[in-house]
């Protein structure tokens, strides 16, 4: 009997303790930005959720030359939870060289968790084929800073176009003024490989 109870007691605060999933698709998380809770919108455990695998193809490597400067990205698909948000995004790790093959910015070997790896926003409303990437450079105190946005297009999807919109914020310990920015403000297009 007393293993009875003790059974029931488990299963009672078990269920009790569970959180509620709600599950948002990728392509309305950007409909949640102008809410006062954001995507967790008074919810105690939200999903961003690649619903109709819309993210997959903005993954690969895609490379593209501008400005006499050769560029790579490397774009995955990751899922992050930190118990309250869980959500399915994109990273983007680049390579820049010059003409002559001198890396001018290198991020393909950086952990998830990198400040200066690209990490994922969201998908414009206007179009599920574009996504807002955050940027933060190696100088972001002195303007590296801003947004990544993406568009694919072509048969497959095998053509991007790429620009950093810059925020530009600078913090009182810049000391050198604005930092010349690595990556492109005009739209360069890239090929997937």
């Amino acid at each position: 009997m007393k293993k009875v109870i003790t059974l029931i007691l488990v299963l009672s605060l078990s269920i009790f303790s569970c959180k509620a999933q709600h599950i948002i698709p990728v392509e309305k998380a950007v409909d949640y930005l102008d809410k006062e809770d954001g995507l967790m919108d008074g919810k105690d455990y939200v999903y961003v959720k690649d619903i109709n695998n819309l993210l997959t193809k903005f993954t690969g490597t895609w490379k593209g030359t501008y400005n006499s400067k050769n560029f790579e990205f490397k774009i995955v698909k990751t899922t992050t939870d930190d118990g309250e948000l869980k959500e399915d995004l994109l990273l983007a790790r680049y390579k820049i060289t010059d003409s002559n093959g001198r890396v001018i910015e290198n991020t393909l070997d950086l952990p998830d968790d990198s400040p200066y790896v690209l990490f994922g926003g969201y998908i414009i409303k206007e179009s599920i084929y574009t996504y807002m990437l955050n940027y933060i450079g190696k100088n972001t105190n002195c303007g590296q800073n801003g947004n990544v946005f993406i568009s694919v297009y072509g048969t497959n999807n095998t053509k991007m176009k790429l620009f950093l919109q810059v925020a530009g914020e600078m913090y009182f310990d810049c000391t050198t003024g604005a930092a010349k920015q690595v990556l492109p403000t005009k739209v360069v297009t890239l090929t997937k490989q």
